[in-house]
C-alpha cells in the first residue's frame, strides 16, 4: 500500500475498506467505516473518503449505498 501520501487515519480507513471488501465481497457503508475506524462524525468519515478518492486510492460511485471500489494504486 502506498501510504506515503496518507495520514495515519486515512491509511487506517483505506486498510479497513480493503479488509472489509476481502472479507464480505462488498464495500462497507460509510457508517460502518465510521464505527470500524472510531471516527466521531459521519462528515469526518465522508471527508476521509473524499481525500482517498482524490489521491486515487479508491473510486466512489455516488448515490450507491456500497459504492466504494479499490483502485490499483495501492
Amino acid at each position: 500500500m502506498k501510504a506515503i501520501n496518507l495520514t495515519t487515519k486515512q491509511s487506517e480507513v483505506l486498510s479497513y475498506i480493503k479488509s472489509y471488501i476481502e472479507k464480505n465481497n462488498v464495500a462497507p457503508f460509510i457508517r460502518e467505516i465510521q464505527q470500524g475506524c472510531g471516527i466521531i462524525s459521519y462528515k469526518s468519515a465522508v471527508d476521509k473518503l473524499l481525500v482517498l478518492e482524490k489521491k486515487g486510492f479508491i473510486k466512489r460511485a455516488l448515490n450507491k449505498h456500497r459504492g466504494i471500489a479499490m483502485t490499483s494504486v495501492q
